[in-house]
């Protein structure tokens, strides 16, 4: 009986211990439990974080050497980026989506990252198809449940290289273009001395051929001097269109007429294996430009054509269109800088079979004296550059080595319309010579040429080489003085100072003005006194002359204040 009792009470106690161990577990399940959802909740955040970034990420192992193992986990945006599945790119390491030499370079950044943890790197990607994808990487190394692995964050950096690639063009064409305005500034002034010494050559020439008109051997020799002095003005002058230092007067033109009224005499000196096939509608677009320079243009563009044809046979097609701005091409564009402001533009275009350009050639085409035919001779199309600049207008230039060129010239489009108005003759009056005259010029052979050739006239002559002495000079003469010649550019005082505090000694003075520059750049601006006439440098005695007789003819009329 005691037996028994002892057993039941064991399994009492066996029970009791085993609802323990059922209550225990069932604990256990519940902590299980919680552990799962908390680890799922984990790998969910996680999931999240890995895949809802926007950079790719890479997990990667290493191998026995140290060196970049398979990668163990990739993202989405990885697989994407890199045209590969997630199969396929869990199957390669970072050598195999990495061009070599970028690999080799990341060697000493792999040491980085050995003795800092992290590093940040640009490298470069290759996609499955071949292409390549410019990164920066943020890669840490750690250790994983007791493995060193590296987590690489690769952000895509496309756009901001082509941005500093962009960034890099611009900077370069700035310095490009400080360097011409320099350049331009420099060879401004050498071509302002430049006139200012023809002038005198000219001036000095024409008087001697005047003086030994009977001895005709001289005479040859000074007119050839005088035509060699001529030609070097010219240049002088080209030189100054192509820095846009030289602002002609301007008209309504109808382009394909003043190309058709052009086209005959450039016709007449082309050789005979080139034709020209024209294409002028009529009536054409209308443009505000200056017929000379116009012409300048068309002969300097079909020069370089049929030069570039050489002696074989070949046609030059030239074109007058009207095209909009979005019809420009952006390449091979000068000037580098220009930017469409006009709603409608007229398009002249020469197009050869000639030997055509090469494409590193292209830049270098309006730079002076360059030449791909032959050792650069001239001012061509420099000249057609400085022409188009000063109009506001653009060059394009489309040409392949082998396969001819076309030029394309684009002047602002007029809206006004053209109405054809009878040329008027200018008037050259006559004066009563004699008098005195001031001349005042900072250069002295200009002074000596300008004296020689007003006695010439019949008058005398004052001089000061600036406007300082003139003003000191006019003190103590104005009452025998009858006009002042001035030059715009000198020290202490230009022209414009000197012309201002004569007219507070005497407002009724006639004075000319002469410059280098063109007579619409000279005349620009607000200026509180005017001088009765301008005259070009270098001038000839003969319009020393008329200039005189029209700033007399307008002081007699007007009384002193001239029309600009």
């Amino acid at each position: 009986m005691e037996g028994q009792s002892r057993t039941h009470q064991e399994l009492i106690e066996e029970n009791t211990t085993l609802k323990q161990k059922i209550k225990d577990l069932e604990q256990s399940q519940a902590a299980l439990t919680r552990a799962e959802e908390a680890l799922r909740e984990s790998e969910e955040r996680y999931r999240i974080l890995f895949e809802g970034i926007n950079d790719a990420v890479f997990v990667h192992s290493f191998d026995r050497e140290g060196l970049p193992g398979r990668f163990l986990q990739v993202n989405d945006v990885a697989c994407r980026r890199l045209g590969y599945t997630r199969e396929e790119l869990l199957s390669l390491s970072p050598k195999n989506i990495t061009i070599p030499e970028e690999y080799e370079r990341m060697a000493d950044k792999r040491i980085g990252l050995a003795v800092q943890g992290d590093i940040l790197a640009e490298t470069i990607h290759v996609r499955k198809d071949g292409r390549q994808v410019p990164v920066e990487s943020n890669i840490r190394q750690f250790q994983y449940f007791g493995i060193l692995v590296a987590l690489s964050i690769s952000r895509d950096i496309t756009v901001r290289k082509r941005m500093e690639a962009e960034k890099d063009r611009l900077e370069a064409q700035n310095r490009q273009l400080q360097k011409a305005d320099s350049l331009g500034c420099m060879a401004g002034a050498i071509a302002h001395t430049f006139n200012n010494q023809l002038g005198v050559v000219i001036g000095n020439l024409e008087l001697a051929m005047m003086e030994i008109s009977q001895n005709k051997g001289y005479l040859h020799r000074l007119n050839a001097a005088m035509k060699a002095a001529h030609k070097a003005a010219e240049v002088s002058g080209q030189m100054l269109t192509y820095l846009g230092q030289s602002f002609n007067k301007r008209e309504l033109l109808d382009l394909s007429e003043a190309c058709r009224r052009n086209i005959a005499i450039i016709d007449a000196s082309m050789p005979g294996n080139v034709i020209l096939e024209t294409a002028w509608p009529s009536p054409g677009p209308a443009v505000m430009c200056n017929g000379n320079e116009v012409q300048q243009v068309l002969t300097n563009l079909v020069t370089n054509a049929w030069e570039a044809i050489g002696e074989s046979r070949g046609t030059i097609r030239l074109s007058v269109t009207t095209v909009s701005p979005s019809e420009i091409s952006a390449e091979h564009r000068f000037p580098l800088d220009w930017q469409p402001e006009a709603p409608a533009y007229a398009c002249l275009e020469v197009t050869d079979a000639g030997c055509g350009i090469a494409d590193k050639d292209v830049e270098n085409l309006f730079d002076p004296f360059f030449s791909n035919k032959f050792t650069g001779r001239g001012l061509g199309l420099p000249v057609v550059l400085g022409i188009v600049k000063s109009h506001d207008g653009v060059i394009t230039v489309e040409s392949a080595a082998g396969r001819g060129s076309t030029f394309q010239i684009f002047f602002p489009l007029s809206a006004e319309e053209i109405i054809r108005q009878p040329e008027q003759v200018a008037e050259i009056p006559e004066y009563k010579h004699g008098g005195t005259v001031l001349v005042v010029d900072d250069e002295e052979m200009v002074r000596e040429m300008a004296e020689a050739m007003l006695m010439r006239l019949g008058f005398t002559v004052l001089t000061a080489k600036d406007g300082v002495e003139a003003v000191q000079v006019f003190r103590q003469r104005h009452d025998e003085i009858r006009f002042v010649l001035c030059d715009l550019t000198m020290p202490h005082m230009n022209g414009w100072e000197t012309l201002t505090a004569l007219r507070k000694l005497a407002p009724d003075i006639p004075v000319l003005l002469a410059s280098g520059y063109d007579k619409t750049q000279v005349m620009a601006g607000d200026h509180t006194e005017w001088p009765q006439a301008f005259l070009g440098k270098p001038y000839k005695y003969q319009g020393l002359k008329d200039a005189i007789g029209q700033a007399l003819l307008r002081h007699a009329r007007w009384g002193g204040v001239t029309v600009t």
